[in-house]
């Protein structure tokens, strides 16, 4: 998912006497500490939870959230069947392999932030913040274990936070207002300001805002008790009925003029800036694509540390030595897998599946294999194509296999994307009361995923290394969006370039180049353009252009179709439709939610494995089994259902002056 602004926001330490609140920054909309519930079972070697009998649970999906799910209720003692429409499992977490040194392709999720307390020292591998620094982190270092495996992580080459420089290229070099004589690419030095004062502007409103809103929200946030909740709502009453593009224009306010109510103003940018921010943002590249947007989705994401100190993950610090590394995997009727290979963000994935459970003497893998042991399955290349639900409330699954019988399972947890949920499962037999009511297919077709587009390249050298003036990363105006240059290693001749990475209107413009070829000749010419009007150097003599590029365009997938779950404003319903399925329908209909599609802060992994978390924690409750480790289902909180905004629109232009002027 796009991430911009690298903006470190507030971090403030849960100080009460509730261990199962997390600390700030952590998602608003349920505060728990799902670090402790998994950290607390790798300290006791003993799962969650105990399962109350043989259940039989059907897992839809083998992506971040479907594994996570998948290997928790199998360490639980659930029967789990794990079913993947493709021939591959990582899902959006997709690390394209090629054959060059280490470093690889992020064709889905790339920047992943820790929540973790920078200023006070901690590094991003050190978090307890986060459910993905415990699974990359922590999940493999039980006691015993001779050569710990642990995800290598560096600091992602973000606008303004770059090692190799970010240049900025706009209105065909002239700048912002036509303000230089000839091409020229803006200087963006790492940790300072963009060489602009008019973009300088730009972030300079963007920055109050977010000071602003985390320095009043975040002590609420870490303090036990109902004070959160109800800034919460009033945040949701003044926000939700708000596009992006209306948070852009709203006046701003300052520390003095906020009332108590959860309203912060908005950036108050002009309409001069506006376009600036539209189309190049704060230099971070363009914000366009988000206008139509909720305002909430950039709360959510910004507010709360989605953006914050982002890092890459090159993979596992063990890789050669890690189980069928450089062999073929099979799943459970013989089907060939991918080699696991343990590079970049999807070795989060294959580390769920292929490595030893904590407490546990073997994988997730080697169950689904051992075809004496009925605890766990694995099925690729079978898309689920129906699920009826029976009289005595199991549900058979079925699969778009003749040879293959349904399946009858005693729970289902569905983690494909809500595109393809849509499009492919056909819902029989749940009760549009109790089960699966009118509202939540309504919220699988209303809600958005969002068009994106990516375009890789080798490089011959790390070039920002070898004395080029070109930046590492060049944020344009044109059709290329932005250009990452990356590497995972010290070696000058492992390198790549995200060459061009767009978003919904301009991932739609390139949609029609289908032949990877045409649309890399067309990238690579325009940042040849750019890089020779403005530095007199050209870029090719170190991209490998004698390789075919890798291009993926996530609406051409057809078991994704669509990148990230985004909404728009008034969107807060249909959010909590999904939501909070598991907490208002499991129970009855016995199928759970999982995944980023389901939650609303679309397009990062900590969703998926947070939302994942929460099916395993309702399923075992709903089914009579029995938690571990001290925890109960009473420590788990719940989201208020009842709570809906306000459809009227209070914080307008007119309102917020009498304000301003008290």
């Amino acid at each position: 998912m796009r991430q911009g602004f690298e903006k470190s926001v507030p971090y403030v330490r849960n100080a009460s006497a509730n261990p199962w609140l997390p600390d700030f920054p952590n998602p608003p909309d349920l505060r728990f500490n799902y670090f402790k519930l998994l950290n607390d079972s790798w300290a006791t070697g003993q799962p969650i939870a105990r399962a109350p009998a043989a259940k039989t649970v059907a897992v839809v999906g083998a992506g971040a959230a479907g594994m996570t799910v998948a290997r928790e209720l199998w360490r639980s003692g659930y029967q789990v069947r794990i079913f993947e429409a493709t021939s591959r499992l990582g899902g959006r977490l997709y690390t394209e392999r090629k054959s060059f040194g280490t470093t690889a392709y992020e064709l889905g999720a790339m920047r992943m932030p820790f929540f973790n307390d920078v200023k006070g020292g901690e590094p991003p591998g050190k978090s307890t913040n986060c459910l993905l620094a415990y699974f990359l982190n922590q999940d493999q270092r039980w006691s015993g274990n001779p050569n710990p495996t642990f995800a290598n992580l560096s600091d992602f080459p973000n606008p303004g936070q770059t090692k190799g420089g970010t240049g900025i290229y706009m209105n065909n070099g002239l700048g912002p207002n036509d303000v230089y004589d000839r091409p020229t690419m803006i200087d963006w030095p790492d940790g300072g300001q963009p060489d602009n004062p008019d973009l300088q502007e730009v972030a300079r409103k963007v920055d109050a805002l977010i000071d602003l809103f985390t320095g009043i929200a975040a002590p609420v946030y870490a303090q036990d008790g109902p004070a959160w909740d109800t800034l919460w709502q009033q945040i949701a009453n003044n926000y939700d009925k708000m596009s992006f593009s209306d948070l852009v224009f709203t006046e701003a306010i300052t520390p003095a003029q906020y009332a108590g109510d959860g309203w912060f103003g908005g950036f108050g940018m002009t309409p001069y800036e506006s376009d600036l921010f539209y189309t190049i943002g704060s230099g971070d590249g363009s914000w366009g694509a988000f206008y139509a947007i909720s305002a909430m989705w950039f709360i959510r994401c910004v507010m709360f540390g989605y953006s914050s100190d982002l890092q890459t993950v090159s993979g596992l610090n063990n890789a050669y030595a890690l189980p069928m590394y450089n062999s073929t995997p099979f799943d459970t009727n013989g089907a060939p897998l991918e080699s696991p290979f343990y590079r970049g963000i999807q070795s989060l994935v294959e580390m769920l599946f292929y490595l030893r459970a904590p407490g546990s003497t073997r994988s997730l893998y080697s169950a689904a294999r051992d075809g004496n042991d009925m605890s766990a399955a694995f099925f690729v290349n079978t898309p689920v194509s129906a699920l009826e639900r029976n009289s005595d409330g199991t549900i058979s699954v079925h699969v778009n296999t003749r040879t293959t019988p349904a399946l009858v399972a005693d729970y289902v947890v569905i983690t494909s994307p809500i595109w393809a949920t849509q499009l492919s499962i056909d819902f029989r037999g749940f009760d549009t009361t109790t089960m699966l009511p009118w509202q939540v297919p309504e919220a699988l077709h209303q809600q958005h995923l969002i068009a994106s587009a990516k375009v890789f390249y080798p490089l011959y050298k790390a070039y920002w290394n070898e004395g080029s003036k070109i930046p590492q990363l060049i944020v344009t105006d044109t059709f290329v969006q932005d250009a990452y240059s990356v590497q995972w290693s010290t070696d000058n001749n492992d390198a790549a370039i995200l060459a061009s990475y767009t978003w919904e209107d301009d991932a739609l413009k390139v949609l029609a180049d289908t032949n990877d070829t045409i649309l890399g000749a067309k990238v690579l010419a325009e940042l040849e353009r750019i890089t020779q009007s403005t530095l007199g150097e050209s870029i090719l003599k170190w991209v490998d252009t004698r390789q075919t590029p890798t291009v993926i365009h996530w609406l051409l997938q057809p078991t994704y179709r669509g990148c990230a779950k985004l909404y728009r404003q008034r969107g807060w319903e249909q959010c909590y439709d999904l939501l909070a399925y598991n907490q208002t329908y499991s129970y009855a209909s016995n199928l759970y939610f999982a995944g980023e599609s389901y939650g609303v802060e679309g397009g990062w992994t900590e969703p998926a494995l947070r939302t994942a978390l929460d099916a395993v924690i309702h399923l075992v409750y709903n089914s009579g089994g029995t938690f571990n480790n001290g925890f109960t289902f009473n420590d788990y909180p719940g989201y208020d259902t009842t709570f809906q905004p306000s459809e009227t629109y209070p914080q307008t232009s007119g309102a917020a002056a009498p304000r301003a002027a008290e």
